[in-house]
Order: structure tokens, then sequence, then C-alpha cells
């Protein structure tokens, strides 16, 4: 006995499997799309400023003094350095050494500041300098006494303060040892001074 298959209107036909299944994908509509990519960037945003303060705060938990006036130095940050004497020096700094550090005074003249002198760095109140992560090791390996050394054949006039001096010690540099600098202190007569470098917090470099 032979079937007769029931023919279906036209108007009836379903070409389209979702419309007969109710389980199928349905296709995502323009602005749902729109919203799940602004929601992904959205999350994407949010992760990446979380790592970024993860970052920064491992940083800031890792920083060392000299990291701090490595990442001053190179932004030319301008600061005051205060000493553990109470003197202020006032500028940029221009050379990081490895127990010591060169600033620019406002005059032009250079001021060196032993490390182990240093109680506090300040910026310059108001100024806009980015944050200082201070994680990084000195860059250079020159010491206070190996620069003066470089510097006394020149015969350079400088202002040293000493510890124990009641005044600052002017006059010129004759030579710097490992441990001992030699100066020719002004005065009438002229007096040879040997200067424990240990006790030197500051010294000032003539300018010109």
């Amino acid at each position: 006995m032979t079937r007769t298959r029931r023919a279906v209107p036209f108007g009836h036909m379903r070409d389209d499997p979702s419309a007969e299944d109710p389980g199928f994908p349905q296709p995502t509509a323009p602005d749902d799309l729109g919203l799940l990519v602004a929601e992904i960037r959205a999350a994407d945003a949010v992760q990446a400023r979380a790592r970024e303060r993860s970052l920064r705060q491992q940083a800031t938990e890792e920083a060392t003094f000299h990291g701090l006036l490595v990442d001053l130095a190179e932004a030319r940050a301008d600061v005051t350095v205060r000493t553990r004497t109470g003197r202020a020096v006032q500028g940029r700094i221009m050379i990081l050494g490895r127990d010591f550090l060169g600033i620019r005074v406002a005059n032009g003249s250079l001021t060196l500041v032993a490390l182990g002198a240093v109680s506090s760095v300040r910026r310059r109140p108001g100024s806009h300098v980015a944050d200082t992560a201070g994680a990084r090791p000195l860059p250079g390996r020159l010491s206070l006494a190996a620069y003066l050394s470089g510097l006394a054949p020149e015969r350079p006039r400088i202002a040293a303060v000493v510890d124990g001096e009641p005044a600052m010690l002017s006059g010129q540099l004759q030579a710097c040892g490992t441990d001992v600098v030699t100066l020719r202190v002004d005065g009438s007569p002229t007096t040879t001074v040997y200067v424990a470098l240990s006790s030197v917090s500051e010294l000032t470099l003539a300018s010109g």
C-alpha cells in the first residue's frame, strides 16, 4: 500500500531550523554584540589598572633611598637636600656617585653632598614630577674620594662643611687620598688642613 505525502501549504514552509527548534542558538543582535564588546573592554581596563597598581605597590615596597635619588636625577627634578648639620642645598641632582651626589645650585656652583650626611630630600613645592619608584640600584660606582682626587690637580677653590668645625673651611683643594682631604685654608698666613673625608658632609666647588 502506497502512502501519500501530505502537502504543506507554501505559506507554512519553514526553511529556518531555528524556527522549529526553540533550543537552537539564536543569532546575536547588533545591539547585543556591541554591548558584549563594551563589557569585555571594560573588564580588560579594570584588569590593566589592577596590574598597574600591583606593580606600583611592589616597586614602592622594594624602594631604596638610593633608588629614589636615581629617579629624581633622571627627572631633572628641583629638590632641597637637607643634611644632618641642618643645612639645606637647593638645586638639581647632576651627579650621583656611590657615596655622594652633586647638586647644581642657582648660582651655577656644584655642591657635593655625602650620601651618609643626607637626612631628607624634598621636591620643590608645586612641582609636577612623575611618581618615583626607587627600586633601582645606583648606576655609577664613582666615589667622592675618586671625584675629588680627579679635581685636585686643578687646585679648585672649595668651601667644606666639616664635623666639629665651627665655620666652613674655605680654600684650595690640594689633594685627596683614600680617606683624607688636604686643603690650603684661607687666612693670614694660609694653613694646611688635613680633613678626614668621613667628616665632610658638604663641599661646594666655586663656579667659574
